[in-house]
């Protein structure tokens, strides 16, 4: 196993306590690991073996991680897949040495992955294994979700990063605690029921920090929320007098909304009492839930924009939009992102997908932005190049037409407005 020398950065920060002291109730924790060694690893590198036997994984590490380990890796918009643990290489007291186990640092694994697994950059490993639907009699658990924001100070400059954070926040049932004027009712299948006109309370924190959208003669005060029980329980001094607490579970979706009703709210704390909280102003929030990917999943039909229609000239009628997210757009990604990396007269790549109105249909569209002298002379050689770049990666859609950023209005209008989702590439 080759040597991975990743410098790990870690971050300490914590969120003023705004509330009164309670005692947890105990949930059913029967369907969860030991939560006793809970452990994530961020990945931030995948490496091919020279045998072509498997791959390296390198990635930081929070917890405590033994070989042998069963594990579950997570992606963004893919079920998760079960590995095991076969190697453990750890950095220690600055060396790399091949341990049995290692504990919050940097580390380098093989695992037994399935051959046609394609492990992405901000993947999350992990023991905690995969909760398929909700079930309010089973203890609340996201672990892709509570692995990756493990990572908000050392990825904090990356896009990529929080765009896979985005997803798995806008995909998480948060647990949090509320307070109501009468006790809830427990039905014949166990599930505490709230009764009709009981008046709910959360709770609040305050940020530490001046939160993005807070007016100057306000404190920034957050809800916080929990991805499980491990990182509620670590709320201290929350058992006095005997009393209970009250959980309340909740949809991202439901979180916007209470936080859009008003003002009381600055932003969410997810998981503040964790070693590297997670705090998020409403403006990111925002910024999610104005996604074109966040709007065709989770918006009422007739609002959704996954795709616009524009036309081109000569009055055909198109519908520009986001490419889906699969395999091999992954890699037309990375293709294109590469190519504009290595030739300083591209000044910006965009990948959309192109679905004819009236023929159904659907071709790949790269947008290019030259130098402003430059001619279709000049241009041609590019697109040829990146063709042959693109050939051996496209299956599913093997029609690949260019368009020049700034000479037809409709495809720049919706690049400039869905720029994080189709801009690839700029100098």
């Amino acid at each position: 196993m080759g040597l991975f020398d990743k410098k790990k950065k870690e971050a300490n920060a914590a969120a003023e306590n705004a509330a009164e002291n309670i005692k947890l109730e105990d949930a059913d924790v029967s369907n969860t690991v030991d939560t006793n060694r809970r452990f994530s690893v961020i990945v931030d590198g995948v490496t091919t073996m020279l045998d072509g036997n498997g791959s390296i994984i390198s990635g930081n590490l929070y917890g405590q991680i033994k070989k042998g380990d069963k594990v579950y890796v997570y992606m963004a918009g893919t079920p998760a897949v079960e590995c095991e643990v076969q190697a453990i290489e750890a950095k220690q007291e600055e060396r790399t040495a091949i341990v049995d186990e290692a504990s919050d640092t940097a580390v380098s694994l093989q695992l037994t992955l399935p051959d046609e697994v394609q492990l992405k950059k901000y993947a999350v490993i992990t023991n905690i294994k995969p909760q398929d639907k909700f079930d309010p009699k089973v203890s609340i658990e996201n672990p892709a979700l509570a692995g990756i924001i493990n990572g908000m100070t050392t990825y904090s400059q990356d896009n990529g990063f929080h765009a896979t954070v985005a997803y798995h926040v806008s995909h998480a049932h948060f647990l949090t605690p509320i307070k109501m004027d009468v006790e809830p009712e427990v039905n014949e299948n166990g599930v505490a029921v709230i009764k009709k006109d009981t008046k709910i309370g959360f709770y609040m924190l305050k940020s530490q920090i001046k939160l993005a959208g807070t007016p100057e003669d306000k404190d920034s005060m957050v809800m916080p929320l929990f991805t499980d029980w491990d990182a509620l329980r670590k709320w201290e001094g929350l058992s006095k007098d005997g009393k209970l607490v009250h959980t309340q579970v909740l949809s991202f979706q439901d979180v916007y909304a209470l936080l859009k009703r008003g003002d009381a709210y600055a932003g969410i704390a997810i998981n503040p009492f964790n070693a590297v909280p997670c705090t998020l102003p409403i403006p990111y929030l925002d910024t999610i839930t104005g996604t074109p990917g966040y709007k065709a999943e989770f918006a009422p039909k007739n609002d959704a924009e996954h795709v616009k229609e524009e036309k081109l000239p000569a009055g055909k009628k198109i519908l520009l939009g986001v490419p889906k997210d699969c395999e091999e757009t992954t890699a037309i990604r990375e293709k294109l992102l590469e190519y504009g990396k290595n030739h300083d007269d591209i000044y910006s790549i965009s990948f959309l997908t192109k679905i004819e109105e009236d023929t159904k249909v659907i071709r790949h569209l790269v947008v290019l932005e030259f130098p402003e002298e430059y001619t279709p002379e000049n241009m041609k050689p590019h697109m040829e190049a990146i063709y042959h770049e693109l050939a051996p990666v496209v299956n599913e859609i093997k029609q690949i037409e260019y368009a020049i950023k700034g000479k037809i209005p409709a495809i720049d209008n919706v690049v400039a407005e869905h720029a994080l989702q189709l801009v690839v590439y700029t100098k």
